[in-house]
C-alpha cells in the first residue's frame, strides 16, 4: 500500500502492473465506486447498477482475482453462499516512471506562543509530567492523562525524538535549562512547584487558590492556567504550564490551547505582553466532559 499526497491531504492507493490494470473497464469502474460507498452483495449491484445479475458476477470475479476488491463477508442463502464485497483500496495507481522522490510532510502553521517550543518542524523541550506513584511533600499522584491530547496537538507543527516526555521524578539538572512543557498542578508535578513562584498567575502555597498578578483577582472555583514564562533555570529558554488543581481543570487548560490558540497567544486581558491565562471549562454537550472552554483573563 502506497499513499498519494496533494495539498497537505493522503488517500492510500494499491500500486498494481499493467496486467491488474487492464482488467479495468467502465463497467468494473462502476462496480468499484458502487462498492466504495459500503460493501455489497453481487445481486444488491447488479439491481443498483441496472446490470444482468451473470454479468456482474463475471466482473466481480475479474475485480477479486486482480486483487482490487475483496470478500468482507458471507451468508448462506437457500443452500449457496452469498459473498458481500468491498474495496481493496482507495485508489490504484500504476508506476509509469519510477522517479521516487523524497516528500516532507507539511506542518500547520505555529502558533507564536509555541514557537519557542518548535524549532524548525521538531520540537525543541521536554515535557514533563507528575509521576503516578505517591511523591513529593504532598505525596500525590500524577495522572494528567489530557497529556496525550496536547502531545497530539503539538503535532501538528513539529516531529519530536524519543523520549517526549519525562516524569517529573526523573529530570535532572540538565533537562530543566531547556525549553519545558509542564502539565498538571504544584500537587503533583514538582516541577510546576519550582517554577509556580516566577509564574504571573500562581498557585498559592497554603490554600491553592490561583492568584494573578496582572489582575489582582484570585479564583477559588475549578479553573486551569495556560502562560508562557522565561525558564527561571535558564533564562535563554522558555516554559509552558498548562496546570490545574486537578485532572478535570488541567485538562481545561490543554484544552485551551486546542481550541483557542489566537486568545491564548494574545496576551493576558491586564497585560498584553505576559502570556499568563486563567480559563474555565463548561460541559456543553452534558455528557460528563468538558468540551468548551472561556478565558478569563
Amino acid at each position: 500500500m502506497a499513499v498519494i499526497v496533494s495539498d497537505s491531504k493522503a488517500v492510500g492507493t494499491e500500486l498494481v502492473d499493467e496486467k491488474t490494470i487492464s482488467v479495468l473497464s467502465t463497467e468494473r469502474l462502476a462496480i468499484m465506486k458502487a462498492l466504495a460507498k459500503e460493501p455489497k452483495y453481487p445481486a444488491e449491484l447488479a439491481k443498483q447498477l441496472g446490470m444482468p445479475a451473470q454479468t456482474v458476477y463475471y466482473h466481480v470475479r475479474l475485480l477479486s482475482e486482480a486483487g482490487l476488491i475483496k470478500m468482507e463477508a458471507y451468508e448462506e442463502r437457500g443452500g449457496a453462499v452469498a459473498k458481500k464485497y468491498g474495496l481493496s483500496t482507495d485508489a490504484v495507481s500504476v508506476i509509469i516512471r519510477p522517479a521516487w522522490r523524497p516528500v516532507a510532510h507539511a506542518k500547520a502553521k505555529t502558533p507564536h506562543f509555541l514557537a519557542p517550543f518548535a524549532s524548525g518542524g521538531r520540537l525543541d523541550a521536554k515535557m514533563v509530567l507528575g509521576s503516578p506513584d505517591p511523591h513529593g511533600k504532598y505525596r500525590a499522584r500524577g495522572a494528567e492523562y489530557c497529556a496525550a491530547e496536547l502531545a497530539i496537538a503539538l503535532g501538528q507543527y513539529a516531529s519530536f525524538s524519543y523520549p517526549l516526555y519525562l516524569l517529573d521524578t526523573e529530570v535532572r539538572e540538565g533537562t530543566k535549562r531547556e525549553n519545558l512543557i509542564l502539565v498538571g498542578g504544584p500537587k503533583v508535578n514538582t516541577l510546576v512547584e519550582e517554577v509556580n513562584k516566577f509564574l504571573p498567575i500562581y498557585f498559592e502555597e497554603k490554600t491553592f487558590g490561583i492568584r494573578s498578578k496582572p489582575s489582582g483577582k484570585k479564583y477559588e472555583e475549578n479553573v486551569g492556567v495556560v502562560e508562557v514564562v522565561e525558564n527561571p533555570f535558564n533564562k535563554s529558554r522558555k516554559v509552558l504550564v498548562a496546570a490545574g488543581l486537578n485532572q478535570s481543570s488541567t485538562r481545561t487548560a490543554v484544552l485551551s490551547i486546542l481550541k483557542e490558540p489566537e486568545k491564548i497567544g494574545a496576551g493576558n486581558a491586564f497585560d498584553k505582553k505576559t502570556i499568563a491565562h486563567v480559563v474555565q471549562g463548561f460541559d456543553e454537550d452534558g455528557d460528563g466532559i468538558v468540551d468548551a472552554v472561556e478565558v478569563l483573563e
